[in-house]
């Protein structure tokens, strides 16, 4: 349990520090490097948590499809993760799981976009448009598929009995992954100032 967190929350700072180093900084080592990262601790927990490995791999597939897989680091880090996964083996999940977290991904990178070049334009987002700019369509897929398996514990013996959905604990895991990915900038600058804080004592 532990290590699931561990390795949700790392993947995504790593995810988003990523970007930001291809996107912002314009440093592709220390693109790929944290791209390399991200895969580790992402096929670390796939190994073996079915969830895991069906919300990567739809995160994956969902944002290829929508073309943001458009850069070095991008490639390296998605041929790097399905390889490795390949090779490892991946895990029993739902492929109806599958099938709507990626649907949720794409549409999530779809809308970011849309809600994006709105803001841009300087024209009105509405609440719908602001659902998708900050990407909530995955986040309430997960919940929601989280929940039903809650759900089929605590009321038995319904047709829910015949679907397999997400462990209840996943949509902790996966909200640390969109916390640590939303506030890397702010982990990344906590890090480096008790860094610095400690170095001072030498």
């Amino acid at each position: 349990m532990i290590l699931d967190a561990i390795c949700f929350a790392l993947s995504g700072y790593f995810m988003k520090t990523s970007d930001e180093y291809i996107d912002e900084k314009d440093n592709l080592p220390l693109a790929v490097i944290t791209g390399i990262l991200c895969v580790f601790f992402t096929l670390l927990v796939c190994s073996y948590n079915g969830d895991a490995a069906c919300i990567f791999i739809s995160i994956l597939v969902g944002t290829a499809l929508a073309f943001k897989v458009d850069s070095i680091n991008h490639i390296i880090s998605a041929i790097l993760f399905i390889i490795i996964l390949y090779l490892i083996g991946i895990p029993h999940f739902s492929w109806l799981c599958l099938v709507i977290c990626i649907i949720a991904a794409y549409l999530d990178e779809k809308g970011n976009d849309f809600a994006d070049e709105k803001e841009e334009n300087m024209k009105y987002l509405s609440n719908l448009d602001k659902l998708l700019k900050y990407r909530y369509v995955l986040k309430i897929s997960v919940f929601v598929l989280s929940l039903l398996t809650l759900i089929k514990i605590i009321i038995p013996n319904t047709f829910l009995d015949g679907f397999l959905f997400f462990e209840p604990i996943t949509i902790v895991y996966f909200y640390l992954f969109d916390l640590c990915y939303e506030f890397s900038n702010e982990l990344t600058d906590r890090f480096n100032d008790l860094f610095q804080r400690f170095l001072r004592r030498f």
